[in-house]
């Protein structure tokens, strides 16, 4: 029960960041710390390949916001189909307020990129759980 309240508080804390994250005024501050990791990773580390750009960043870290709200759902809800259906609501939620009310770009890409990310933490979530499952070897 102790743990079940510890992932109700991390969705909950979860949704609170993102709902400031998408509903504060820094569109621009993101858009500049994607280029900033990808100057990063390009220039400086040179670990970026050829062809990629600031806007294939800007999806990974989509993909990357929607791991850990897939994964905690995930857990509570022991229902990954449902899960995921109700981050690409969120998503969709989220993209469709960027575009409409707030002067952001929201976007198809982004939706997929978000559902991805839930699908990874889904994932993730199912893989530790069959791992436990598993009787040790004798």
């Amino acid at each position: 029960m102790r743990d079940r309240r510890w992932m109700v508080a991390a969705a909950l804390s979860y949704v609170i960041g993102l709902a400031v994250l998408v509903v504060g005024p820094w569109g621009w501050e993101l858009n500049r710390l994607t280029v900033r990791i990808y100057t990063l990773f390009r220039y400086d580390w040179r670990l970026t390949p050829d062809g990629i750009g600031p806007e294939h960043y800007g999806i990974a870290l989509n993909v990357l916001l929607f791991v850990p709200l897939g994964a905690v759902l995930a857990a509570l809800t022991r229902r990954p189909v449902l899960t995921l259906l109700v981050c690409l609501a969120c998503s969709a939620f989220v993209e469709v307020s960027q575009a409409r009310w707030l002067q952001r770009e929201g976007g198809w890409t982004d939706i997929v990129a978000n559902t991805v990310g839930a699908l990874v933490g889904v994932a993730l979530v199912s893989l530790a759980t069959r791992a436990r499952r598993r009787p040790a070897p004798r």
